[in-house]
């Protein structure tokens, strides 16, 4: 055990964790510090506090992410990872979420004594003593303000890859530099969750730079080419006349995911033993490193199945819209020139989209309870499994829409909707179905649907191609019936990932946190890019495939052919497309009608149950 092992943080919500990969990108290792049961004198809940009653406001303390470093790295320690062969190093952290830093942070960062605690060190290096989080909602008034400035949702969608939304970090720092001027004007640099770790990370003076495709979840960076940069409509919306000031506080951003910021800090190296040759990789938000712990090709998705459902789907296509997010890919390769910070158009642009529905889990589960009356799914399976179509002859006729919360795709869309009939215009709305089994698939077909017809939307303009892989996480993941659907009406096989158990000697699902694992990933790409020039230009796919490839080459004889073994091409495909895939390809028109006109009898006051 002598070869060079990578490291990958992720400063979430509610914790901050810790993947140690081999070579071969196998996890090692992990440790975590959780928030609020770890470091209970900040009170959070959660990992957030909330301000006063009806203000919308949702933040976690500025100073929790650095004493949770101190602490997790004291773990790491008690568990003796042998961290003096650690190479590279990248982080994740919750996107959207500012960190505000003071004039003296670069003096503080340069000046880190080993002999103490960082957090200790750090208290002076910020203006805001908060992190306004992804779940504030106290920036309506500024989100419209946004909107209206640029010409509408549509426009700033266009230019910026989302509508304005009120955890997006534009209408943050619009809001503070309004309600807190002079705390704004202290402000040296703007950085994300995701840079503030990375700065940490070198701690050699220099607030480090946001990565690309975090900085899409801002509204604040324009991805029109060729005017790839920080949008002065919308820095002038945000500051008047004082737009070029605050491009100068967000900073450089790194358009190559790959390219070496630093090496570790001196602080790191003479407390903890890290190698001082270990180099530091641009960090990235939660979702994009998410979307890389799954190393999505072009055509292929991932549906994160929990309290909220996810769907990325990668491609290499622009597509803009008010319904979802668009972001550039997080590990592109990017010509010397565009790193230096000139424009270019030359590379290759790859991009995924991100859409977001609040009714997942729990909205199957409140099926679950109503019709099922129990915590168990055996019987919401079987109902499932006993009336979803199994034939290309089959017609679709049922239909239901559980929008118990106001959702986000379609935005606004709340209530329940129940339909019969085989022409959307004229069907039948209905209390509910004879047999409760219905019930069950109606949602699971529905919200499959949902997932498939704006997936298919995302990667062509005539819907001509669908996904052509799905991954599935999350813990309905575990869900055979649901799986099952999904396949049928996505058209595509449905993956998970899997690892195998050499103590137990057998394959399982894997239960390795995904954003960690995914910028340990982007840090051992980088540090094979930085230290062997024949790897300078090897797509981060390409590395990741051969990483596994050798992985899988090491595995005890009669591995590859166990029960869950992934298949040649690497993949562990949970459920596959059946003959009725057909029948649900052509139920997509009648689906998008039935769905118009839901969201039409909810505009006139009729939400159901």
């Amino acid at each position: 055990m002598s070869g060079p092992l990578f490291l990958g943080l992720d400063s979430s919500t509610q914790a901050l964790k810790a993947s140690l990969l081999g070579d071969d990108l196998r996890v090692l290792s992990e440790v975590e510090v959780r928030f609020d049961t770890d470091l209970p004198h900040f009170n959070t809940r959660s990992g957030v506090l909330h301000g006063p009653e009806g203000s919308g406001q949702v933040f976690s303390p500025v100073m929790q992410p650095i004493e949770a470093l101190d602490l997790l790295l004291d773990r790491v320690k008690t568990a003796r990872w042998p961290v003096e062969r650690i190479k590279a190093v990248s982080a994740a952290g919750q996107q959207h979420a500012s960190v505000y830093w003071s004039k003296e942070a670069g003096l503080l960062l340069s000046s880190l004594d080993p002999a103490q605690p960082m957090a200790s060190q750090m208290v002076e290096a910020f203006s805001r003593d908060i992190i306004p989080n992804w779940q504030d909602s106290s920036t309506v008034h500024e989100c419209q303000a946004l909107e209206e400035a640029v010409g509408g949702a549509h426009e700033l969608a266009r230019i910026t890859g989302s509508k304005a939304h009120t955890r997006f970090t534009a209408s943050q720092i619009m809001r503070f530099r309004t309600h807190f001027p002079d705390a704004y004007t202290a402000t040296d640099r703007i950085s994300l969750v995701s840079s503030y770790v990375t700065t940490l990370l070198c701690a050699d003076g220099e607030v480090k730079g946001i990565d690309e495709s975090d900085a899409c979840g801002m509204n604040l960076w324009d991805m029109t080419s060729p005017g790839r940069g920080w949008s002065k409509a919308v820095l002038d919306v945000i500051a008047p006349g004082e737009g070029a000031e605050l491009a100068r506080k967000l900073g450089r951003v790194e358009t190559d995911g790959g390219r070496v910021v630093g090496n570790i800090g001196r602080w790191f190296v003479q407390r903890y033993g890290f190698d001082p040759e270990c180099v530091v990789v641009p960090g990235t938000g939660d979702n994009p490193a998410t979307f890389l712990a799954f190393s999505l090709h072009e055509r292929e998705g991932m549906v994160s199945l929990g309290t909220s459902d996810v769907v990325l789907v990668s491609t290499a296509t622009y597509n803009p819209h008010p319904d979802f997010h668009a972001f550039f890919h997080p590990a592109m390769i990017a010509p010397p020139s565009v790193q230096d910070g000139a424009r270019e158009t030359s590379e290759t642009l790859r991009y995924f989209n991100m859409l977001v529905y609040k009714n997942g889990s729990l909205a199957r589960e409140h099926v679950r309870d109503k019709y099922f009356g129990s915590p168990s799914w055996d019987d919401f399976d079987a109902g499932v499994e006993r009336l979803r179509p199994k034939d290309t002859s089959a017609v679709l006729d049922r239909m239901a829409f559980w929008w118990l919360l106001p959702d986000i795709i379609p935005s606004g869309a709340h209530g329940v909707y129940k339909y019969e009939g085989v022409d959307a215009a004229t069907a039948d709305r209905v209390e509910g179905f004879p047999d409760i089994g219905m019930e069950a698939l109606a949602i699971l077909q529905s919200q499959m649907l949902n997932y498939g017809s704006r997936s298919s939307a995302i990667l062509s303009e005539d819907d001509s191609a669908g996904l052509s892989r799905v991954y599935a996480a999350g813990g309905a993941a575990r869900n055979k019936a649901l799986l099952n659907v999904m396949a049928d009406a996505l058209g595509c096989p449905v993956s998970k990932a899997v690892e195998y158990d050499r103590k137990k000697k057998a394959w399982g699902e894997t239960q390795t946190n995904a954003c960690s694992v995914g910028v340990a990933y982007k840090a051992a790409w980088g540090w094979a890019r930085a230290s062997d020039k024949t790897q300078a230009n090897v797509p981060f796919d390409d590395f990741v495939a051969a990483a596994h490839a050798r992985e899988r080459a090491t595995l005890p004889a009669g591995a590859a052919r166990a029960a869950g073994a992934p298949g040649e091409n690497g993949k562990y495909d949970a459920a596959l497309p059946g003959p009725a895939s057909s029948a649900y390809r052509r139920a997509i028109p009648w689906w998008r009608e039935l769905e118009a006109r839901a969201i039409r009898e909810g505009k006139e006051g009729k939400k159901g149950v």
